[in-house]
């Protein structure tokens, strides 16, 4: 018989989960009550933090993992001359990123299916990684959070978000179903969170709570 959360992860969130949450993102006047209700977060602030792609300088290199449906790279200005690497582990969300990125009118996007713990990249190869709404699903995000620092430059940073466990109950019961439900991984609290951070080597720049929705930029010295 097959087990229940691989079916759940294989065929109803592959199906209809994701597709049902880069629709979310990707509509602001929809994730703003829904980030309301689920994590108590102002959905606009995690946007205006993805407008970090657009300030390296020309010729810098750019890690997007996980890439997702492309939501920040959406937010790329179609001009900016950069290596942007777009990098998930599924191809189904490759696949979507790459669509919504033709139709944004961005090319020269290099995708890539990668495992965040074992990434085919590297030591100090890009000087902007960005990791959105995707810590929290992930199996083991400590030794994400140190993967993604291994490929930082020096100098380089991490910007990103992730629901944290702690702030309120009802939050932290939203988490547990998501998990049961296969979507989430552990995640931790915005203590654990910064703990993660500081045994990667980076230097926490900023990290603050929008709700459960942890914000933060961590610099490679």
């Amino acid at each position: 018989m097959p087990d229940v959360r691989e079916v759940w992860q294989s065929r109803v969130w592959g199906n209809l989960g994701a597709p049902v949450y880069d629709f979310v993102l990707d509509h602001p006047q929809v994730a703003r009550p829904a980030g309301q209700v689920m994590w108590g977060c102002d959905t606009r602030r995690m946007y205006a933090a993805m407008d970090v792609v657009n300030q390296l300088p020309e010729g810098s290199a750019l890690l997007d993992l996980p890439v997702g449906g492309g939501v920040t790279l959406r937010r790329l200005a179609p001009d900016r001359k950069l290596r942007y690497v777009a990098a998930d582990i599924s191809d189904d969300q490759l696949g979507a990123a790459r669509r919504a990125a033709e139709r944004a009118g961005l090319s020269g996007i290099d995708y890539v299916r990668a495992d965040v713990v074992d990434l085919p990249f590297a030591t100090g190869e890009f000087d902007l990684v960005v990791s959105f709404a995707g810590l929290h699903c992930m199996p083991d995000p400590a030794a994400a959070v140190a993967s993604l620092a291994r490929v930082l430059a020096p100098g380089g940073r991490l910007v990103g978000s992730c629901v944290v466990r702690g702030v309120r109950p009802r939050f932290d019961l939203h988490m547990r179903v998501m998990r049961t439900m296969g979507v989430f991984g552990p995640s931790g609290t915005a203590a654990e969170l910064s703990g993660w951070i500081a045994a990667a080597g980076l230097r926490e720049a900023e990290l603050v709570c929008n709700g459960a929705l942890a914000q933060f930029t961590a610099v490679k010295d």
